[in-house]
């Protein structure tokens, strides 16, 4: 009798033993489920959207800045009356001799047209430079004329 009742003991014993061992698997799978429920939601909220995306094809995302450099040869050279095309629309001086000028503008569209008209120099014919900048790119030399006028369009 003390034998059936051992043995009704193991049985009970490896009983609790295997139930003990699934309720711990079914407790892992379940936290490993957990777990990459977290990690996908984590990655699905945090991507960029649409919004942050700039592409090259939306012009209207585009800011483009001028910088005009006018620069009279040698030391006596001067140059007064002088245009420039701006966002605003011309600024122009008159009457100021100067032996170089140097200016940003901006922002100004794509089909901007950057234009320098020198009216009165002296010592020699000037030299006007336009620079663009597209963005926060560096700017970029895109004429260089020896004489009173200077024009370029943004493409």
């Amino acid at each position: 009798m003390k034998y059936i009742q051992e043995m009704k003991t193991n049985r009970i014993s490896i009983k609790n033993t295997n139930m003990m061992t699934s309720l711990m698997i079914k407790k892992r799978v379940l936290n490993l489920a957990l777990l990459t429920i977290c990690s996908l939601a984590t990655l699905i909220f945090s991507s960029c959207s649409e919004d942050d995306n700039v592409t090259e094809n939306n012009v209207s995302n585009n800011n483009y800045y001028v910088n005009y450099i006018i620069q009279a040869p040698g030391p006596y050279g001067r140059f007064s009356n002088w245009t420039a095309s701006t966002p605003d629309g011309t600024y122009s001086n008159s009457g100021y001799q100067v032996s170089s000028w140097n200016q940003i503008y901006g922002p100004v569209e794509k089909g901007f047209r950057c234009r320098v008209q020198i009216a009165d120099y002296q010592g020699g014919t000037p030299t006007i430079e336009i620079h663009v900048s597209k963005n926060d790119e560096p700017f970029a030399l895109k004429t260089t004329v020896t004489g009173a006028t200077a024009t370029y369009d943004i493409d």
